[in-house]
């Protein structure tokens, strides 16, 4: 069933995070953009370009060469660094380059590489599950939850290598069954220095002008029948169907482009007073505990190589969330972007009234914001105590755990998603990792950080049985004490060892990471039984509200949210008006890396760079006179999209998008006219590569020709 048919006439087209299936409706449009490629070779994820198209969970990426080499962003392949890494080599900071194959290192045991294999609408499966009108809301949740379940372990049933997820759409009006393959085998090729995959840092994060080559390769391998498996010494180069070919010219202003990728959450259907929620209540919150945390991990980075080496990776995270928090709240308070949403609101509202049919509609309408308000007073409860958990990997190790030990007791399809049996391999490669990534002395502090402020909350968000258990332990400073001398946890056989306890053993255990852990999880185990209700009341109204809106609106021309799941964005390279007398060129150069260039991070660039910028080269541009670094674009993007190729219009490789400028950050709630996305071009990729001696065997195999 396709709840949604879009019709001929579209919105702004540089607007929109489109399913393949939405591109072939789209034909005329993207050809008056001038798309060359026939539209409808974008709607099949099996045929090229998209068959090029992979995600690493959680950023995108692309095949671009026969021999499953991978381009994605150089903040994408943060964490293999810091897994490779050591005091002595700090792949984060200094960048790696693989001599040859032999030397291309392992990424990590939870190193995933995902490629489509088909997407299934199976929305009427899911929704006939949902359909007792009589159904508790809880009961609802439950139905549902199972459906999808059930889609999934009949897909992944097929095959080994099968990785299935069942994603909504439409706020629940549509269903896809999205079909991967998974492979296992992920290996690190080529990383440029921090200071220039990372070059400017969060001072120019969200800026432009931009000089950033975030840029990095990877290699997938698999065994030698062609099946997924674990990295081994015998595994092979995986052969994909296609690659997309590198267009050597790179772009232009005004030339068409398009982004092909996993953006990963957007918020455009939401109501106004979820957004007015996030504005006065969650964000101010966010900024405020998350710059505290960032501040110790940069305290101990500066303070220990071994620091600086594994905290890279959740530095470069923290600072990120940082800044857009920043920002975030910057916009919604300096623009209307919730008014307008309210405007909207009211006009749906008018729309409802005025007409007795569809009153069951605005019945569902009024019973919604009465859910989500129930949501946002309950979210409060034990959140200090969630967020011990994120803070410090060893008690997140002890409380994921124990939640699967309490899942294994129900049958699979009852488990909650992320506790099933097919989640297990993922978390026993977890568990392994952190040997790589786990550092103690952060680990601590963040933790006490987290407890004191959990001590000064208010006692209706706080959980007796935490504040039992700290006193017990002879207060806080004790039980720190007590958890972080000689930690069992802190080694690798403790940590797979508990995947092997039940629950009795975890609920009997003297082990203090354990116990607090239990403690915390009794607790959110009530809270979920309440969320679950609601959970189930969403499932119930948000559809019926979505079809309202749509249908007031028209169907035609309108995306679902992000979901990480695959999406086309088409535009144009462009700069963009901020203020009057104000205008931004849509691309950058070497010349402004070396204008920005102190000496000191983050605009240390490396001397060997510096030596060659102004010498002559094929990547010049002519018209810019010399090698393009960075362009602005008006695609909409978002989180996940990190590491998207950016295609020309004949579907060839012409850089990464990377990032956006600062009037995007307000993308997750709302696509405004000045935003841009921000790309590196092909061009500096290569001219970095072609300043390695050790690379030039990846030149060769990207397609550029030698050097005369």
């Amino acid at each position: 069933m396709n709840v949604l048919i879009l019709g001929a006439s579209l919105g702004w087209a540089d607007e929109g995070m489109w399913t393949p299936d939405q591109v072939p409706e789209m034909a005329d449009t993207l050809a008056e953009m001038g798309l060359a490629l026939d539209a409808s070779a974008l709607a099949d994820p099996r045929s090229a370009p998209l068959s090029a198209i992979v995600s690493l969970g959680g950023c995108s990426a692309s095949f671009v060469s026969p021999d499953g080499l991978i381009a994605t962003n150089h903040h994408c392949v943060e964490r293999y660094l810091q897994v490779n890494a050591t005091a002595e080599a700090d792949y984060a900071r200094d960048g790696y380059t693989a001599a040859s194959r032999d030397g291309e290192l392992p990424a990590g045991p939870s190193a995933r590489l995902y490629l489509i294999d088909r997407i299934d609408n199976v929305t009427d499966t899911v929704s006939a599950a949902a359909a007792g009108r009589r159904m508790k809301d809880a009961d609802r949740k439950d139905a549902v939850d199972r459906a999808r379940k059930q889609l999934v372990a009949d897909c992944e049933a097929e095959s080994p290598d099968r990785r299935c997820r069942v994603a909504s759409f439409y706020e629940g009006l549509e269903y896809h069954l999205i079909v991967q393959r998974e492979l296992k085998d992920v290996r690190l090729v080529y990383a440029p220095p921090r200071a220039v995959g990372s070059y400017g840092g969060e001072v120019d994060n969200w800026m432009w002008p931009r000089h950033t080559g975030d840029f990095a390769l990877l290699r997938a391998y698999v065994a030698p029948d062609g099946s997924a498996a674990p990295h081994a010494a015998e595994n092979v180069p995986y052969q994909p169907d296609h690659h997309l070919p590198l267009d050597l010219d790179g772009v232009s202003p005004g030339d068409f482009v398009m982004v092909a990728g996993f953006p990963g959450r957007t918020r455009r259907h939401n109501r106004a007073s979820e957004l007015r929620y996030a504005a006065e209540e969650r964000y101010p919150e966010r900024l405020e505990r998350t710059a505290a945390l960032l501040a110790i991990l940069e305290g101990h980075a500066a303070r220990d190589p071994e620091g600086a080496a594994k905290l890279a990776s959740p530095i470069m995270g923290l600072s990120n969330v940082d800044k857009n928090n920043r920002e975030m709240l910057a916009l919604l308070g300096g623009t209307d972007i919730i008014e307008d949403k309210e405007a909207d609101e009211a006009a749906l509202n008018e729309w409802l009234s005025a007409d007795r049919s569809r009153r069951k509609a605005a019945r569902a309408v009024a019973e919604l914001e009465e859910v989500i308000a129930a949501k946002q007073a309950l979210s409060s409860q034990g959140r200090l105590a969630g967020s011990m958990l994120w803070v410090s990997d060893l008690l997140g190790v002890a409380s994921r755990a124990y939640r699967l030990a309490v899942e294994a007791e129900k049958p699979d399809l009852e488990r909650a998603a992320g506790y099933q049996e097919r989640d297990r391999a993922w978390t026993a490669a977890f568990f392994q990792q952190l040997e790589h990534t786990l550092y103690l002395p952060a680990d601590r502090d963040t933790l006490a950080f987290i407890i004191d402020q959990y001590e000064s909350s208010p006692a209706e968000e706080q959980i007796p049985d935490i504040g039992i258990w700290l006193a017990a332990q002879g207060g806080t400073a004790s039980a720190l004490e007590m958890l972080y001398s000689s930690p069992a946890l802190a080694e690798t056989d403790a940590r797979m060892a508990l995947l092997e306890m039940d629950r009795a053993a975890f609920e009997t255990s003297s082990d203090p990471w354990i116990q607090l852990a239990v403690i915390i999880e009794h607790f959110q185990a009530r809270k979920r039984a309440q969320e679950d209700a609601l959970s189930g009341a969403q499932v119930r109204l948000r559809p019926q509200v979505a079809a309202a809106m749509l249908e007031m609106k028209g169907a035609a021309g309108i995306y679902p949210d992000a979901n990480s799941t695959l999406r086309l964005t088409f535009g144009h390279v462009a700069g963009w008006s901020p203020a009057d007398g104000v205008s931004y060129l849509p691309q950058t150069t070497l010349s402004g890396v070396v204008a920005k260039a102190t000496g000191e991070a983050p605009f240390n660039a490396p001397d060997a760079l510096l030596a060659r910028a102004g010498q002559e080269t094929r990547w010049t541009d002519p018209v810019l006179g010399d090698v393009p670094v960075n362009y602005l674009s008006t695609l909409d993007i978002t989180g996940g999209n990190s590491g998207s190729a950016t295609l020309n219009a004949r579907g060839e490789f012409v850089g990464l998008a990377f990032d956006g400028n600062i009037d995007s950050i307000g993308a997750d709630w709302v696509f405004g006219k000045n935003a841009r996305s921000i790309h590196v071009d092909v061009r500096y990729l290569l001219w970095t590569l072609e300043g390695d001696a050790r690379a030039a065997w990846l030149l060769d195999e990207l397609g550029v020709p030698p050097l005369p």
